[in-house]
């Protein structure tokens, strides 16, 4: 590796080729892609996407792999061996391990308490502690958290955060001595581009995507449309991670007026996440929780209105005219406001979609221009 550049080891279940579980792999991803030429970094991840049986094709195991700007260590499920963990951690200046209740993240811990790890342990809390998301497996988080708190797991180590609101999040859980940075998630690079999307007056094209699973709400998107007037064509895309959800979401799916036509169309991979959405005009995701949304990023990009709930950081959607933001359980808003762009005419539209995709742009460079990685990974 060349000379001067910190060496930085990210922890994390999967990562790319994998897609499977969203935002984590795209957070960071976005973060090799933009400073992958400041820093040399090295991720530590299992061999498999979510769910798989088998790993990856051409990659070795338990050896590096160069895949963009980063060297990639995979490992079989349950490879994240302490010998594994002590013996990369030697080698770099940092670790930033991605959660705090997974196999790695504890063996991390572990060693960083006993003092094997002598190099900085930075954990991004990768939204685990909003409150919604905390109540989803309530006693496994409690009973985890207050063990370690205990037996002193997160003492001496450092907490990565989105916002100061994510700080007061994880502050309730956990025992904390100020010992916070905030580094906002990066976004995907973003190409200023005109759209014009085909709009009949009347007819909108909703789309949902992400991993179906119950934090993500596609209930309650599907309960919203259930009083939109207007006619919808709603399409699904994600894997399904909880079957039994989704059982439920179809059971609900086929309970839909006749105005409303939806069809799911399985997973897609993330590159080609944004010239799917470009297809639609509405992106329809009432969250119930967010530390940042890449998808709500990638809906803008594709010139998407956004609607979401206000769990996520994206308040100011309102403001730059390109969505809304509600109460997750506020149906009657999110009604009136698809209502409201189902009955533009494409001239209109097209003047929001237009909007949309500058304000991704706008955001894509303020976020990297202001990033707290940088402070993170050069403070000692």
């Amino acid at each position: 590796m060349s000379s001067g550049k910190k060496n930085i080891l990210i922890i994390m279940g999967r990562y790319l080729p994998g897609y499977k579980d969203g935002g984590p792999v795209r957070s960071i991803k976005n973060l090799v892609d933009f400073l992958g030429d400041e820093y040399n970094f090295q991720i530590l991840t299992c061999d498999r996407d979510h769910g798989d049986t088998e790993p990856y094709p051409n990659i070795k195991v338990n050896d590096w792999n160069q895949i963009g700007k980063a060297k990639v260590y995979y490992v079989p499920p349950k490879g994240f061996t302490f010998k594994v963990i002590r013996t990369l951690a030697k080698q770099v200046d940092l670790l930033y391990v991605c959660g705090c209740f997974n196999d790695y993240a504890i063996n991390t811990l572990i060693l960083k308490r006993l003092g094997i790890i002598k190099k900085p342990v930075v954990v991004a809390a990768m939204g685990l502690f909003s409150p919604m998301e905390f109540q989803l497996k309530y006693k496994k988080k409690k009973t985890f958290t207050t063990l370690f708190n205990s037996l002193g797991l997160f003492k001496n180590i450092y907490w990565s955060a989105t916002s100061s609101m994510e700080i007061n999040e994880i502050s309730q859980q956990v025992k904390t001595t100020d010992n916070f940075f905030i580094a906002e998630d990066l976004p995907r690079k973003v190409e200023r581009i005109k759209l014009i999307k085909d709009k009949q007056e009347g007819h909108l094209k909703v789309v949902w995507i992400s991993r179906i699973a119950r934090k993500k709400n596609l209930i309650g998107a599907i309960e919203i449309l259930n009083k939109v007037k207007s006619d919808v064509d709603f399409t699904i895309y994600g894997p399904i991670h909880d079957l039994e959800y989704w059982k439920e979401c179809e059971l609900a799916l086929n309970l839909l007026p006749i105005n409303i036509k939806w069809k799911y169309e399985g997973n897609i991979n993330s590159e080609n996440v944004v010239e799917t959405l470009a297809q639609h005009h509405l992106f329809l995701f009432p969250t119930l929780g967010e530390n940042y949304g890449h998808v709500i990023q990638e809906a803008l990009s594709a010139g998407c209105i956004c609607l979401t709930s206000d769990q996520t950081p994206w308040s100011g959607l309102s403001n730059a005219g390109v969505g809304s933001t509600f109460a997750v359980g506020d149906t009657e808003k999110f009604v009136k406001e698809i209502e409201t762009y189902a009955c533009m005419t494409a001239v209109e539209f097209n003047e929001k979609s237009y909007s949309a995709n500058l304000h991704a742009v706008n955001n894509s460079e303020e976020s990297v221009k202001n990033t707290g990685y940088k402070t993170l990974f050069n403070f000692k």
